[in-house]
């Protein structure tokens, strides 16, 4: 009976290891020299800037938005990081917006909101070179894997208050993490990155437990040290959230399951995914139900197609079809009236809760570029399924590039928030003055000696810079 045990625990580890665990080819990870690290930055450069773009400079650099400035940079600069590390807002920890809240802090006031959607940007990109590596054993073809990854940094259904803003990053470094926790490292270094990418996310978001199937799994395959590193980061990370979660006295709201949560799936996962938030949603504005059952009849005929023609990949695939649906539906109805709010009404959509469409619609597309890659080896010649699939996908990035939204993010200009606060500072003597943010209702308190020169001889208000 042992020995039998043994023979089946062995059969599937290797049949993991060939189906889901898979080791990158080594032509797909190898950048030792000066080219590589000259590649490196010219990526991390072009992909912030390019998401600087998405928002423009003055919604980049001169705004903050939501949670960015009360919550994160406001009360940094209140309290010490230690304080604030332990601090949950939304019933959980938010490790990583809290750090970037910090340095935040430390930067001249009036550059804050500069230096946070910077650094934001930049995350977002570390996520997206993560996710080039990490995939390499899944998807060999370096075209798909760059569409992937540029699918993730520009996601299409991102909206306004998720492109290069520290409230929402830790949902690009998650989908990230869902790659990590697939990856073979090579070295013991980039297991350490990895798990360091994987703890930090964890204290900044309880949608990991959502990859807890695949964690499993990882666990049965177990190889190395390096693999030890990986679950052990996500054990130690994910623990400490759920915990936190589950002794939190925050209340939100009550877990309410309605109809509305899958229409708003098909709508903001399966039609977005293939079309992009814009596309897809102004086609459906103009066709209704018809278009929808069309498109959705569509991504799942792709989807069967690509699994029966495909040499490998089905259980990843599943895995992240799976996950992609459980993931959006658990969080509508645990963040009710969610699922209300992000359902398309007739002839209209809307960009609202676009955060929590961002990784079911990249693990769609993942397993279908998966798929791809081993139903259509680029080795055979089979170019033209692939050139068709990457050219709807990079048209939806294309019309969902532009998110400005309004200027300033719908709120008023930061420099003017400064300027006016300022002004109250010395005209009414305050210790502190509430400072306007976006979008318009939001606000935060800064003491005023944050904000007055202390030099009062010239007469003048002066933002401190």
């Amino acid at each position: 009976m042992l020995r039998q045990a043994g023979t089946f625990v062995k059969r599937l580890r290797e049949a993991l290891d060939r189906s889901l665990f898979k080791a990158a080819p080594a032509d797909a990870v190898r950048f030792g020299d000066w080219r590589g690290a000259a590649i490196f930055v010219a990526f991390l450069t072009l992909a912030t800037v390019m998401q600087l773009l998405r928002l423009g400079p003055s919604n980049a650099f001169n705004s903050l938005w939501a949670e960015d400035g009360p919550v994160f940079l406001g009360e940094a600069m209140a309290h010490d990081f230690f304080h604030v590390a332990t601090i949950t807002h939304g019933e959980y920890l938010v490790a990583l917006p809290r750090l970037i809240g910090e340095v935040g802090a430390v930067a001249p006031l009036y550059h804050a909101p500069m230096v946070m959607a910077l650094i934001a940007a930049l995350v977002i990109a570390l996520s997206g070179l993560t996710v080039w590596f990490a995939s390499a054993g899944q998807i060999h073809n370096p075209y798909l894997r760059a569409l992937l990854v540029t699918l993730m940094v520009l996601c299409p259904v991102s909206t306004i208050e998720g492109v290069a803003s520290p409230t929402n990053v830790a949902w690009y470094t998650a989908f990230g993490v869902f790659w990590l926790l697939l990856w073979r490292p090579a070295t013991t270094w980039g297991a350490c990155l990895a798990a360091l990418l994987i703890l930090v996310t964890g204290l900044s978001t309880p949608v990991l437990v959502f990859f807890l199937p695949i964690v499993f799994l990882r666990m049965i395959a177990i190889r190395s040290f390096r693999d030890t590193l990986i679950i052990g980061a996500y054990a130690v990370g994910t623990a400490i959230q759920v915990h936190v979660l589950a002794q939190s006295e925050e209340h939100l709201n009550t877990p309410v399951w309605t109809r509305h949560i899958i229409t708003a799936f098909l709508q903001r996962v399966v039609d977005s995914s293939a079309l992009g938030l814009e596309l897809g949603g102004s086609t459906w504005a103009d066709w209704g139900w018809p278009f929808l059952i069309a498109i959705v009849a569509a991504v799942a005929a792709a989807l069967i197609v690509l699994l029966l023609r495909a040499a490998s990949g089905r259980l990843f695939a599943v895995i992240a079809i799976a996950t992609s649906a459980t993931m959006f539906m658990a969080s509508a109805y645990n963040r009710a009236p969610l699922g209300d709010l992000m359902v398309w009404p007739t002839d209209g959509y809307n960009a609202l809760g676009g955060r929590y469409a961002i990784i079911p619609v990249l693990l769609l597309v993942s397993a279908a570029l998966a798929l791809m890659d081993s139903a259509f080896p680029l080795s055979r010649g089979h170019r033209l399924a692939t050139v068709a699939m990457a050219t709807v996908l990079l048209i939806s990035v294309v019309t969902s590039f532009d998110v400005h939204g309004g200027s300033d993010r719908g709120g008023p200009p930061w420099d003017e928030s400064l300027r006016t606060a300022t002004e109250q500072c010395y005209s009414e003597d305050l210790a502190e003055v509430s400072v306007y943010t976006a979008p318009e209702g939001w606000s935060m308190v800064i003491p005023c000696d944050r904000l007055v020169s202390t030099d009062k001889s010239a007469g003048q208000p002066n933002v401190t810079r």
